[in-house]
């Protein structure tokens, strides 16, 4: 009896290992059954849509492209492809809140959609990069979108020789890269006496949409000598933190523009104790700094503050005072008008426009006044030390130092094309 079990026992272990040595070659079998599944009922790839998510490809679907025209509306448009009244009127209802279809201007863009049943939805551009989708296939939907922006870094530098705005353009770039450069080193650069051979380096942004050049981004970090002194201003940006700062993390901001006008103006009088007043014919102080400029030229304010007077004062013509701080207060005389809504205790922001160049009151043409007072006692704006605004804090010193680091190794290699010409 106990031979009998020994004998079935050894069977049994022998059977066990023959199935161990068969299960490779059958779980190999197995896989190829299932990739053979896999590869009879593959899935079928999803049908390509367009950008506004319709599917185009594979369905007979019309796509008519138009611009609008002068006096269209959304009406006139959607008639024209034989959409009911009553359904454009509903698509206008459906729209109230979330985009307003009674504001289509002249040369914005538009896709009509149409099936076997007719137009069945409308893609608005209301500029190259906003859109507004409207579907009243079934149900009317309205919704709204943009196109990606793809963003290029592109550098340039130049010599002034005349202004900057002509060494920009001359350049071969956007005039609106000279604003920039001026908004950023506004504070620490007289732009109104700048120099020949004073010179910029600058990385910056190139936008585009579909290949199409929209304008300048940001800019990146920017190089400019002005009488021998080298500024240099880069961009941060960590979402908590961002702004222009120098090289030591100081914030490229002041409290206060250095001139009251977006655009160079020429500077016809001075800051004096003791000048020869060309109407009374006396010497006294002019407390102040005329810039010549055609009448109608927009002034703005030098700083957010508060507006303390907008009055026609005598001498002074139009005049507005704002006051910006404890400390801080600027002035500007002989306006021709006061801009929309001027008046004492209206708050303004920087760069705001307050008024426009006259003169008004004692003038012989004209000009704008423009002073400056600290503590209630007057300045010099043309070479007052203007405060900085919030430094970067020091918690974020050893990633800024990593973004100067990488953009000053950029600037070094930048080359001036008329430095270069000078010394060969």
């Amino acid at each position: 009896m106990s031979r009998t079990i020994l004998a079935g026992f050894v069977c049994l272990l022998a059977l066990i290992f023959l199935a161990i040595l068969e299960r490779p070659e059958k779980v190999e079998d197995l896989k190829e059954d299932i990739i053979t599944t896999q590869n009879f009922y593959e899935i079928p790839p999803m049908p390509a849509k367009d950008h506004y998510g319709f599917v185009t490809e594979g369905n007979e679907l019309e796509v008519e492209e138009g611009v609008v025209r002068r006096n269209e509306s959304l009406y006139i448009i959607l008639r024209r492809h034989d959409v009911d009244p009553q359904m454009i009127y509903n698509i206008q209802q459906s729209a109230s809140g979330s985009v307003n279809l009674r504001r289509m201007m002249p040369g914005q863009s538009y896709r009509i959609y149409k099936d076997d049943d007719g137009a069945f939805a409308m893609v608005w551009h209301q500029s190259k990069v906003n859109y507004a989708t409207i579907n009243w296939k079934d149900d009317i939907t309205v919704e709204t979108g943009n196109i990606p922006i793809t963003v290029k870094e592109a550098e340039v530098a130049g010599v002034i020789t005349s202004s900057l705005y002509e060494t920009v353009t001359g350049a071969g770039v956007s005039q609106r890269l000279g604003v920039e450069l001026a908004d950023v080193f506004g504070w620490e650069v007289d732009f109104f006496a700048l120099r020949n051979g004073d010179h910029f380096k600058v990385i910056y942004e190139n936008l585009y949409v579909n290949d199409e050049y929209l304008g300048i981004g940001d800019i990146k970090a920017a190089e400019f000598q002005h009488r021998g002194n080298i500024h240099k201003a880069y961009y941060f940006d960590n979402e908590s933190r961002r702004g222009f700062f120098d090289e030591n993390g100081n914030s490229m901001q002041k409290e206060l523009l250095k001139a009251p006008f977006n655009y160079s103006q020429r500077i016809s009088s001075g800051f004096s104790n003791s000048r020869f007043h060309p109407i009374l014919n006396e010497r006294r102080p002019h407390h102040g700094t005329d810039y010549a400029a055609p009448t109608g030229t927009p002034i703005i304010s030098v700083g957010e503050g508060t507006v303390t007077e907008a009055q026609y004062r005598g001498g002074n013509g139009n005049i507005v005072q704002i006051r910006h701080n404890n400390s801080y207060k600027s002035a500007y005389l002989h306006m021709n008008r006061f801009a929309s809504g001027i008046r004492p205790g209206v708050k303004v922001e920087q760069g705001q426009v307050i008024g426009y160049v006259g003169q008004t009151g004692l003038a012989t043409g004209p000009h704008l006044c423009y002073r400056l007072y600290v503590n209630d006692r007057p300045v010099n704006s043309v070479t007052v030390d203007l405060p900085a605004a919030e430094s970067l804090e020091e918690e974020y010193h050893h990633e800024y130092e990593q973004v100067v680091q990488h953009f000053d190794d950029r600037l070094a290699n930048i080359e001036l094309v008329e430095e270069i010409a000078s010394n060969r």
